[in-house]
């Protein structure tokens, strides 16, 4: 497996998105495209506000797919995130990432909730 999509399996796989610091750029920057994942168009910059836009909930993706051209790495899945207040919601995704130098510079995630409820 190549060096950015170990990168990126990495991501995906950790359930505590504050521990993804080392893979990410100082500057990186993170597009969310979608419906309940938050709103379409929310853009964050900088490892801390990408890190803290994750929230506290319990996060799991499932990946289905995983593509790689030069230095961006697409990833479809399902998302699950099971929010403190009890409720959970599934998310189907699409994410784009770009690397550069070992880290992700740049990520654009496309999502469309599928399931909602308490």
């Amino acid at each position: 497996m190549s060096t950015n999509k170990t990168i990126v399996e990495r991501y995906m796989a950790s359930t505590d998105r504050t521990k993804v610091g080392p893979l990410l750029a100082d500057d990186v920057e993170w597009i969310e495209w979608g419906n309940g994942v938050p709103p379409t168009g929310v853009r964050t910059r900088g490892k801390a506000a990408f890190i803290q836009n994750f929230g506290n909930d319990e996060l799991r993706s499932e990946v289905s797919r995983m593509t790689e051209q030069g230095n961006v790495v697409v990833v479809e899945g399902t998302a699950h995130v099971h929010k403190k207040d009890g409720t959970h919601l599934s998310v189907r995704f699409c994410d784009i990432f770009e690397l550069e130098s070992g880290k992700v510079k740049r990520l654009n995630s496309f999502g469309a909730l599928i399931k909602d409820s308490a």
